[in-house]
C-alpha cells in the first residue's frame, strides 16, 4: 500500500480555517506537517495550486500560501526521505523552463520531486507536445556524463550530452538542460485524473490520483484508465493509482461524526472536500483502507484539518496500518521511485547501446 499526504495549511475541509490561528499559513508551520508525515513513512507530501490558475475571486483558506516548486525546495532542505510533489500548469511556464525548474528541485531533494501536472482543457495536442519536451530535456545529460576530470581537463564527457532539438507544431526547444540527472533519473510525474485529463493521464502519467465518491466509482475509474493503458502500449502494473481518502478521526466513532458535523456546520454553503469519506476511530479507519486497497495501489490522505489530522493519522492510523503489514515501518528506499516502487527510467542512450549489440 502506497499512501501520501495533501498538505494545506489549515486542512481539507473549507470551514477548518474559522477554528484556526493564521500562523498556519507561514513556512514553519507547513514543514511541521511534512516532517510529521516523514515521521509516518509516507510516500510523498502533496502541493496544490489552486490559486496558480488566475481566479478572479478565489482566495480559497484551503490554498496553500506559497507558489509550490519555491516551497518544495525549501522543504527539501528540513525533510530528508519524504517525496515532495508539486504543482504547475503547462499554461504558465515554458517548457525549458519548467523542465528545469523540476530537474534542479529533483537534484536538491537527492531524487524526491514530482510533478503534478495540470493542463489545459480542449488542448490535449500541445499540452502532450509540452510533456515530451519537457521529458526529453531532462535527458540532457546521460548518468555518467560528468566525470569533473581535473588531470585532464574534463568538466563532461561531450558524447554523453544530447541537444534536444525540438522543432514541433507548438514549440521549438533546443536544449540542453545546465541540470545534470538526479538520483531517480527524472521526476515523478502525475496528473490528477479527470474527464478531461484521462487521455493525456494515460500516455504519460506514472502516478494518478482519483476523487471518487464511493468505493464502486474507485473501481470504474480504475477500470477505464486501465483499458486506456493498454491502448497506449502501457502496463497497469506501471502506473500507481491512488484514491484521495479524507479521513474524519476521533477517540470513538461518535467523536468523529461530531467532528465532521462541527466543520459542516461552519461552512454556509455546504461545501466539503472530494474523496473517500471514513468516519471513526483509527481502527475504523485501518479497515477502510485495508477493505479499498485491493481497488487502488494506495491512498492520499486529504486531512479534513490540520494538523491534528495528519498528527492523528501518523500517530495511530499508520503504525495499525504497519502491524497488519500493509504499510512498512521505515523508508526502504531514498527516491520517491523508490518509495512508490517504480523502476528508475533508463536514459534512451543506454537502451540505443543495447539494442545495437
Amino acid at each position: 500500500m502506497h499512501i501520501g499526504i495533501s498538505i494545506t495549511p489549515f486542512g481539507h475541509h473549507p470551514a477548518a480555517w474559522r477554528e484556526k490561528s493564521e500562523d498556519a499559513i507561514h513556512f514553519s508551520a507547513l514543514a511541521a506537517q511534512v516532517k510529521k508525515a516523514e515521521e509516518g513513512g509516507l510516500d510523498f507530501a502533496f502541493f496544490a495550486d489552486r490559486l496558480g490558475q488566475r481566479p478572479l475571486n478565489d482566495l480559497s483558506p484551503q490554498a496553500v500560501p506559497f507558489e509550490p516548486t519555491t516551497l518544495v525546495a525549501g522543504l527539501a532542505t528540513v525533510v530528508h526521505r519524504i517525496g515532495l510533489i508539486a504543482t504547475a500548469a503547462t499554461t504558465q511556464h515554458e517548457p525549458y523552463n519548467l523542465a528545469r525548474r523540476f530537474a534542479s528541485l529533483d537534484t536538491i531533494s537527492k531524487g524526491r520531486a514530482g510533478w503534478n501536472v495540470v493542463v489545459s482543457p480542449g488542448a490535449t495536442a500541445r499540452d502532450q507536445e509540452y510533456l515530451d519536451v519537457v521529458s526529453g530535456l531532462w535527458d540532457s545529460w546521460e548518468d555518467d556524463a560528468f566525470v569533473y576530470d581535473k588531470a585532464s581537463g574534463r568538466f563532461f564527457l561531450p558524447e554523453k550530452l544530447h541537444l534536444l532539438d525540438h522543432k514541433g507544431e507548438y514549440f521549438t526547444v533546443r536544449g540542453p538542460l545546465n541540470v545534470n540527472r538526479s538520483p531517480q533519473g527524472k521526476p515523478v510525474v502525475s496528473h490528477v485524473l479527470t474527464a478531461d485529463t484521462a487521455e493525456i493521464a494515460a500516455r504519460s502519467a506514472e502516478l494518478v490520483f482519483i476523487d471518487p465518491a464511493s468505493v464502486d466509482e474507485a473501481r470504474t475509474l480504475v477500470s477505464d484508465f486501465t483499458q486506456r493503458l493498454e491502448r497506449h502500449d502501457r502496463k497497469r502494473a506501471d502506473v500507481r493509482v491512488l484514491a484521495n481518502v479524507i479521513p474524519f478521526i476521533g477517540a470513538t466513532k461518535s467523536d468523529a461524526q461530531q467532528l465532521r458535523d462541527r466543520l459542516d456546520a461552519l461552512s454556509p454553503d455546504g461545501e466539503r472536500p472530494v474523496g473517500l469519506e471514513v468516519i471513526g476511530t483509527p481502527l475504523d479507519i485501518a479497515d477502510a483502507l485495508q477493505a479499498w486497497s485491493g481497488i487502488v495501489d494506495g491512498f492520499t490522505v486529504v486531512p479534513p484539518v490540520a494538523p491534528e489530522g495528519v498528527n492523528v493519522f501518523v500517530d495511530h492510523v499508520i503504525p495499525e496500518l504497519a502491524k497488519r503489514g500493509l504499510f512498512r515501518n521505515s523508508y526502504e528506499g531514498n527516491t520517491l521511485r523508490e518509495h512508490l516502487g517504480m523502476q528508475r527510467p533508463r536514459h534512451p542512450a543506454s537502451q540505443a547501446a543495447e539494442q545495437t549489440l
